[in-house]
């Protein structure tokens, strides 16, 4: 196994990534501890933000310096002009839908060990339309990251153009999140059919696969689903398990300051490994490098840089 170092160092565009859900606005409120129902707690530290499963996961591979290919709508109203305005300072393409409303928004309540739990707005993330694969060249892409929040019964005639469409060949990393239980059978065994890499973290998978272990649900979720399953279990690591063979890979303890976005970003640095030709292992490797500089941020899209990753990595040597 080559060091983190070495990974970053050897991060190069061999595949082609796209990017497939959806940006909103975070509403981020520090709190002491959730509310009971019907009780008042006062926040502080409140923050807007653009934020969202596959713009996060955009922010961590574009930093690593990788090439991609994004279908991220883009609506009409206030919150979509925020990522309509995020979108072009990054340099990011602005893919915009006309009739279907505004882009989602999001309010997180971040509790002091870092935990967060969120209340969505849905917008147009849930209005996906299979000729929207026009907008992009799908034959193209090797490597095609997918949300859970994207998996929604709504978007079944995109999702099912999708796989339909989409090379055989060329590889999903598919993180539902907290949406596993939400997901329609049907649509979530087509998903997991379509050469698919699952990736879910340590209570996720208990829940998909019920274990007494991470390293077991892993090991349970790999043969269930004859594909590569990825369990991330904070800073203890994550598991890569392939036909039920299970690889711990470490993980990088920081000062938790939130983690928002961190399993997203986790995501990034996956597609950015699979994207230089890494092993799962390594991938998973750089993974929990990113998602643990992340944790120590505030807020959305706050992966590090190539440089600053290893620039970090270097005072550990």
């Amino acid at each position: 196994m080559r060091s983190i170092i070495e990974l970053i160092d050897a991060l190069d565009v061999r595949k082609r990534i796209l990017i497939i859900g959806s940006a909103f606005v975070d509403v981020i409120v520090h709190v002491p501890r959730l509310p009971l129902s019907g009780e008042d707690v006062e926040g502080s530290s409140r923050q807007q933000v653009v934020g969202g499963c596959a713009y996060n996961a955009a922010d961590a591979v574009a930093k690593l310096g990788i090439d991609f290919d994004a279908l991220i709508p883009v609506g009409e109203g206030m919150i979509a002009d925020r990522v309509r305005e995020t979108f072009r300072a990054r340099g990011f393409t602005v893919r915009e839908f006309r009739g279907i409303g505004d882009n989602g928004w999001c309010l997180s309540f971040v509790e002091p060990d870092g935990e967060r739990t969120f209340v969505s707005m849905s917008g147009v993330e849930k209005c996906f339309k299979p000729e929207w694969l026009d907008e992009i060249d799908l034959q193209c892409a090797d490597l095609i990251y997918l949300s859970g929040y994207q998996a929604d019964a709504r978007n079944a005639g995109f999702i099912e153009a999708l796989l339909a469409e989409k090379r055989p060949d060329a590889q999903i990393l598919f993180d539902p999140g907290p949406c596993s239980g939400s997901i329609p059978e049907e649509m979530f065994s087509a998903i997991l059919s379509a050469n698919t890499i699952l990736k879910v973290n340590a209570q996720e998978a208990k829940t998909l696969a019920p274990s007494a272990t991470p390293r077991e649900a892993a090991a349970a979720l790999s043969l269930l689903t004859a594909q590569s399953v990825i369990v991330t279990d904070g800073a203890r690591g994550a598991y890569a398990a392939q036909a039920g063979k299970v690889s711990h890979l470490q993980g990088f303890p920081v000062h938790v300051v939130d983690t928002i976005g961190s399993g997203d970003a986790h995501a990034g640095g996956v597609l950015a490994g699979l994207a230089s030709g890494f092993t799962l292992a390594e991938a998973v490797l750089l993974g929990n490098a990113v998602a643990s500089w992340v944790t120590a941020q505030e807020g959305a899209a706050t992966a590090p840089q190539a440089a600053e990753l290893r620039a970090r990595h270097l005072l550990d040597i």
